[in-house]
């Protein structure tokens, strides 16, 4: 198939790639709120005509392993992959113009642009902040570590200890410290008898 960039789509409860040579075929992957290197700038809706095979994989030109057809519609904003909808069966010229003129419509709203960016930018953010505290966690498990080496004792403030610590000072080996630090979403103290801090996600709202 040679070069091409990749859309991901939720198809039933399942991300799935979908192909496509119209932008830059850089082998770039994007998803809703990605901003598509090579796209035109304006409202835009393409549609692509899918085949679904028995193990519910796509299938790529018409084949006759295809049990279900499907009509995907992508929209973008400025070159911003905003929405896609997906339509059953392979639909008719006419029912495929009219529904590209429905999308460009509703994309032609400023307020709804809008609105959709700042909803990006803040998930973008959470992301980025989520990201942000693993490296911490991380960081803080490097540097317990290597005091621990040095003979240190971890014991924190008041007696409390971050759980990192416990898990060192219990013994488990500092590379798998390292590696539940990146994927852990929750940074605190935990008292001595190991109970840890738990995060509430509703703090920031209470009086």
């Amino acid at each position: 198939m040679g070069m091409f960039d990749s859309l991901y789509i939720d198809l039933d409860g399942t991300e799935r790639e979908v192909q496509t040579k119209r932008f830059d075929c850089s082998l770039s992957a994007y998803r809703l709120g990605d901003c598509i290197d090579g796209a035109r700038p304006g409202v835009w809706v393409y549609f692509d005509e899918l085949d679904i095979a028995a193990a519910g994989n796509l299938v790529y030109g018409r084949s006759d392993s295809a049990v279900r057809s499907l009509t995907l519609f992508v929209v973008l904003v400025n070159g911003i992959f905003v929405e896609y909808s997906i339509s059953d069966g392979r639909l008719e010229q006419i029912a495929i113009e009219q529904r590209i003129r429905a999308l460009r419509e509703r994309w032609s709203d400023s307020s709804r642009v809008t609105e959709f960016l700042v909803g990006v930018v803040r998930d973008k953010q959470q992301v980025i902040e989520r990201l942000n505290a693993r490296i911490a966690h991380a960081g803080a498990a490097i540097a317990s570590a290597r005091r621990q080496r040095a003979g240190e004792d971890l014991q924190g403030v008041l007696g409390l200890v971050r759980e990192e610590d416990q898990r060192l000072t219990r013994g488990d080996d500092p590379l798998d410290v390292v590696e539940w630090a990146l994927g852990c979403d929750t940074l605190g103290w935990g008292f001595r008898s190991g109970a840890g801090a738990t995060a509430d996600p509703l703090e920031d709202y209470r009086l």
